[in-house]
């Protein structure tokens, strides 16, 4: 086992295999079609593919280590311990954030890698990592046969091999994945030349809705990737809380430069589980949905939903933090909803506002919102949960000047 995790970290030349040269230098004799072609994997027996990811039954595909590592980056490690590498040190600022993605330089080691995207979340204790993209030095980055045939001895044989040519470049990905991750090598070349690797990509796959929430089918948009789903009882009634993106987690790593970020759509709903009658057997119905990234909602995108009891009654409550498209981690909107007697009821609303930072705390909702520019100072707006009226009132008001630069 020492020796196979041992491939994943040394990057060192090994002799190409003949069938991946050949391939490599038969690229410009054989156009490749509109979209690009699937390519056969090289080992006997493997499942051919039409361009989609096909998994093999566990005992035919199982790797013999989990495509999850490679070099001194693992996707099952926590926020925190990541966070915690040397090499990251720079992007510590980043990394403090309970949620989001970011780009950071490493110091080029035996693994040839020289920057790192992440994304990651806060749905685990300690934060969780869904994506890596770990991008090669292009002065040293390894030839894209030599660091396949190191891949395919730890990982097996990849289930997708894929070529599509973009003008005079030909670009190929590989991909690997078990029930819980997915690993993928973009490499790129010229059409007469060997094709070197670009980026070694780790994502986590979705996990399959438990038994009880199964029945859960929100379709706002194709593709929608959960975020997250929670199950909670409101007056003794199940219900869930939905959020979800058209986002991979891979192009939550590529963040704002990614050419999916800037159409990415996102989801919010509360469902309600209905019980049986004559007519139709239990099932989930929403209550309340908000999708964004369309026109109406001027291309806002939901950067935040938790659930926790923060008005003291006992009953948990829903905030979800939206950004504008040039807010970055600061929110645009923020709204607090609970179910009361079977219905949705705003406890918080507030819109419209600019580059807000919002701090939620027992019966507080503190929100602080620079006055134009940062360097002119901030308003801070404390909201308090009042039990008569059953939700937040502004209590106080405070604006905060900026102290003015000292001369030299």
């Amino acid at each position: 086992m020492i020796a196979l995790l041992a491939t994943l970290v040394a990057v060192q030349t090994t002799p190409p295999r003949t069938a991946r040269a050949a391939a490599q230098q038969s690229v410009p004799a054989s156009p490749s079609p509109p979209g690009g072609v699937a390519r056969q994997p090289a080992l006997p027996g493997a499942p051919r593919s039409n361009g989609a990811p096909t998994p093999q039954p566990p005992s035919a595909s199982a790797p013999a280590v989990a495509p999850r590592r490679f070099g001194r980056f693992d996707l099952d490690q926590s926020k925190e311990q990541l966070a915690h590498l040397p090499d990251l040190k720079d992007c510590a600022d980043a990394l403090a954030a309970p949620a989001g993605h970011a780009e950071c330089p490493v110091t080029p080691g035996p693994d040839r890698i020289a920057r790192v995207q992440v994304a990651w979340e806060d749905t685990k204790p300690g934060g969780e990592i869904v994506a890596l993209r770990l991008l090669f030095d292009p002065q040293t980055a390894p030839a894209l046969t030599d660091l396949e045939w190191q891949l395919t001895r730890g990982w097996g044989a990849p289930v997708l091999e894929q070529l599509r040519r973009e003008k005079d470049q030909k670009l190929f990905t590989l991909q690997w994945e078990d029930a819980e991750h997915r690993a993928t090598l973009e490499a790129q070349g010229t059409l007469a030349q060997p094709s070197r690797a670009i980026a070694v990509v780790l994502e986590r796959r979705p996990m399959p809705l438990p038994p009880d929430l199964a029945g859960l089918r929100p379709r706002p948009f194709p593709g929608m990737r959960f975020k997250l789903v929670r199950r909670i009882e409101w007056d003794g009634q199940p219900h869930a809380v939905v959020w979800g993106t058209s986002l991979t987690p891979a192009q939550e790593a590529l963040g704002e430069s990614g050419p999916a970020w800037g159409a990415q759509r996102g989801y919010v709903g509360l469902w309600k589980l209905e019980p049986a009658t004559s007519q139709h057997p239990k099932r989930w119905r929403p209550v309340w949905e908000r999708v964004t990234g369309d026109e109406d909602e001027d291309n806002e995108r939901i950067s935040r939903v938790d659930t926790r009891d923060v008005t003291g009654d006992g009953a948990p409550d829903v905030e979800v933090e939206l950004s504008c498209e040039t807010c970055g981690r600061t929110a645009s909107e923020v709204l607090v909803k609970t179910v009361r007697a079977g219905k949705v009821v705003d406890l918080f609303y507030k819109r419209d506002l600019f580059r807000a930072q919002v701090e939620f705390d027992q019966g507080r909702v503190r929100i602080r919102e620079p006055d134009g520019d940062e360097d002119q100072g901030l308003t801070v707006s404390t909201y308090s949960y009042d039990r008569g009226k059953g939700a937040f009132v502004l209590a106080r008001e405070e604006r905060i000047s900026r102290p003015a630069p000292q001369e030299r």
